[in-house]
């Protein structure tokens, strides 16, 4: 996350003092332009300052999503520039054109820079690996909590993004099961099975129909034992997209859509073993 941060408050940094700057000269700013209104700098100046608050805001909260939105009005800005270089629709001065160049160069490397601390977030040590942490914490037993969450033929019932699940072959290790969504539907192979402790699931994301752009995607849900009747309940999520552009473009929507779907998971979950 540091890399992100610090991205981030660069662009902070750079966007609120030309904001500033833009305000506080933007009649001798219209003149260096050779344009005779002055309205429109302090105008993008304000804009600016508001864009270096939401840029601030996100240094410290970090949303996936709204450094995506930052970006995209960084690549804005510079595409907005180039147009105005190059179709020159205001009769701007050469040393306004040269302003307009180094300015669009900088929120280039600022969108270039946040761009790629922003495919990094959420990569565990395994170059390129995608990983998820879910924890929750109930009030039951663990052989109790292993009964609920170890009903993998079931787990259509408390997962809301599963239709259906189907069995295909096998038990524990080495299992076969079927999962649908609406009309896309995949298989998952288990790859490990400890009795009241752990089991994982991966899916065969190599199927020609296989519906998500996902190279790799593996889930592991663990139960530990926190007290005599009280357990926590983990499920962990490693994945690798098909694209490396995904990283940035997609992650963030994707982020949310697990941190949805996983929160509501173990709500069932609890509200089940609790009530």
């Amino acid at each position: 996350m540091k890399n992100l941060q610090i991205s981030l408050a660069a662009n902070g940094i750079f966007s609120s003092i030309s904001g500033a700057v833009l305000i506080l000269t933007h009649q001798k700013t219209a003149q260096l332009f050779g344009v005779e209104s002055s309205t429109v700098f302090w105008v993008i100046g304000i804009g600016l300052l508001l864009f270096a608050l939401s840029i601030f805001i996100e240094v410290k909260k970090q949303r996936s999503i709204f450094v995506l939105l930052i970006i995209v009005q960084d690549v804005l800005w510079v595409f907005g520039s180039g147009a105005v270089l190059a179709f020159r629709p205001f009769h701007i001065s050469p040393i306004g054109n040269l302003a307009i160049a180094v300015v669009a160069l900088i929120v280039l490397f600022f969108a270039m820079a946040q761009s790629k601390a922003l495919a990094q977030v959420d990569t565990s040590s395994e170059k390129g690996m995608k990983r998820f942490v879910f924890e929750r914490n109930v009030n039951a037993s663990k052989a109790e909590s292993w009964k609920v969450i170890s009903d993998v033929a079931n787990y259509h019932v408390v997962a809301p993004n599963i239709d259906e699940v189907k069995i295909l072959s096998g038990e524990g290790k080495g299992m076969v099961r079927s999962c649908s969504h609406g009309k896309n539907s995949w298989t998952e192979t288990c790859t490990a099975w400890n009795e009241e402790e752990q089991y994982s699931f991966e899916v065969n994301t190599n199927a020609p129909d296989y519906p998500y752009p996902l190279k790799y995607l593996k889930g592991t849900w663990v139960i530990e034992g926190t007290a005599s009747n009280q357990t926590k309940i983990m499920m962990v999520f490693e994945f690798q997209y098909k694209k490396n552009i995904h990283n940035i473009l997609l992650h963030p929507f994707m982020k949310g859509k697990f941190n949805k779907i996983c929160d509501e998971l173990l709500d069932n979950w609890q509200r089940i073993l609790e009530n």
